[in-house]
């Protein structure tokens, strides 16, 4: 995408509605560019980089989680080869040696794979020592659920990449499933990862989007350097971010940082619903909302 096109260019020359069922196409699509992120997280080291294929044999298992989603009865090889964009030996070699150490699991009806008990257990011993925020937001996601009846997020920054750490779906139909947990995404891409953004100095938000150089052009075509620096500035004036359907078209989000104390903002709360339901006095209700349960977190973190 031309690196001068506006917000406002990429919002109007978009359909404005979308049925639902195109809707979860594009959200799938978007959940395998997470996973295709994931994947070459790796590729980013460099060859000849001594822990690369650590990084490589971490970045499949976090492939296979994150397509398992959709999957229970587990992923074929020549999906997840796709999504790596390796060839399906070397993916198999690396699928077997995880499976023989019980992070990854082969289901012998379908021949398919998916997390092993392994990693269930480092999943648990994780929540043991949780992040805090974690463990503040649970509550709140769950309120702003069933208040709103869409889906909540807690976004997480990871570097200059911002993962959604916990979802809670509210009871409305047509709650948005564009962001699942695990999901990886350049930092300011979502309301969540642009609301942590626009929390940043400028000279950090241009070390962020060097560092995710070409990734907007190749996975991201709506997104660009100008769209973001243009929400970012949109986010700071309204004391709110928007994603205005720029990744999965018809699912838009709001997004409040959540101000930890001592620390650079990393972490943020979001909404995500149709357009129709974040416009006019629901998306100000929304966004108040957001801002309270964001203040119910820092409040119980600053007592911790």
């Amino acid at each position: 995408m031309d690196e001068h096109r506006s917000l406002s260019d990429t919002v109007n020359g978009d359909a404005q509605h979308d049925d639902g069922a195109a809707v979860r196409r594009r959200t799938r699509i978007l959940r395998r560019a997470a996973a295709l992120n994931a994947a070459h997280a790796a590729d980013e080291l460099g060859p000849g980089t001594g822990a690369q294929s650590v990084h490589r044999a971490l970045s499949l298992l976090h492939v296979v989680g994150l397509l398992a989603q959709e999957a229970p009865e587990g992923v074929g090889l020549a999906e997840i080869a796709q999504v790596v964009n390796r060839p399906k030996p070397s993916i198999h070699r690396m699928l077997s040696a995880l499976v023989d150490l019980g992070y990854v699991e082969r289901v012998p009806a379908s021949s398919g794979y998916r997390l092993g008990i392994q990693s269930q257990v480092l999943g648990g011993l994780a929540q043991a020592s949780a992040d805090p925020v974690v463990v503040a937001a649970r509550e709140s996601l769950r309120r702003i659920a069933r208040l709103t009846g869409d889906t909540a997020h807690l976004t997480l920054r990871a570097g200059s990449y911002a993962i959604c750490a916990l979802r809670e779906d509210g009871l409305d139909a047509g709650a948005s499933d564009a962001l699942m947990v695990g999901d990886r995404h350049p930092l300011g891409f979502g309301a969540g990862s642009l609301a942590i953004m626009a929390g940043l100095a400028d000279d950090e938000i241009e070390t962020v989007l060097q560092s995710n150089a070409g990734v907007p052009a190749t996975r991201y075509p709506r997104m660009s350097d100008a769209v973001v620096r243009e929400l970012v500035e949109d986010a700071r004036a309204k004391g709110a971010a928007t994603n205005p359907g720029l990744l999965a078209r018809g699912s838009w989000a709001v997004g409040i940082v959540i101000a930890e104390p001592r620390t650079a903002p990393r972490a943020a709360l979001s909404v995500a619903t149709s357009q129709s339901r974040l416009s006019g006095p629901r998306r100000v209700r929304v966004i108040e909302l957001l801002r309270e349960e964001a203040g119910r977190i820092e409040r119980g973190l600053s007592r911790g």
